[in-house]
């Protein structure tokens, strides 16, 4: 079989070029689309983005009225909190001898009483040195046992306790020593 071509090359040619134009031409199309699509995009997430600054712009300026106002309220806090820490570091010590009676004899039995007391301040304690009588042990004994046991004191001691005959009974004697801290 025997093929006869009847289309010139020349015509074949032109069609060909005209398929490699063509085929430029849409190549270049797509990529000034693509381009466009991607640049107004970036265009729009750009313009959004900024409208987006300028609304939290506006936000914090309002926001920070409010802050400005927390701060000098927080700063006036600080200052009440000083002045009423200067107040405390001034009343500390000032009512703790008035404490160490109320609490020392709160709890004393009718039957024991003081012939002497001693006290050293230092710090926020007290150390106590205090020589009592009593008329029965037993109240003698309860009382040291609840100065033991109490909060405010501590390193109680007792020293040498001297039994002397009265008319009323036997008397006892006996210096104690407490540290007192409220």
């Amino acid at each position: 079989m025997i093929k006869i071509n009847l289309i010139p090359p020349e015509y074949i040619e032109r069609i060909n070029r005209k398929a490699v134009i063509a085929k430029a031409v849409l190549a270049a199309v797509v990529v000034v689309a693509s381009v466009a699509l991607v640049s107004a995009w970036h265009f729009t997430r750009s313009a959004t983005l900024e409208s987006t600054l300028v609304k939290r712009q506006a936000e914090l300026k309002v926001l920070q009225k409010d802050v400005d106002q927390v701060k000098d309220i927080e700063a006036q806090i600080a200052e009440v909190q000083r002045y009423l820490d200067s107040i405390n570091s001034i009343n500390k010590g000032r009512f703790i001898y008035t404490h160490l009676l109320q609490d020392i004899t709160s709890d004393l039995p009718a039957t024991i009483w003081f012939t002497g007391m001693n006290t050293t301040l230092s710090g926020g304690s007290v150390k106590v040195d205090l020589s009592v009588n009593s008329n029965s042990a037993y109240d003698l004994a309860y009382w040291i046992n609840s100065l033991e046991t109490a909060g405010y004191y501590s390193e109680v001691g007792v020293g040498g306790i001297a039994v002397t005959e009265t008319e009323n009974g036997k008397r006892f004697t006996a210096p104690i020593t407490m540290r007192y801290t409220r």
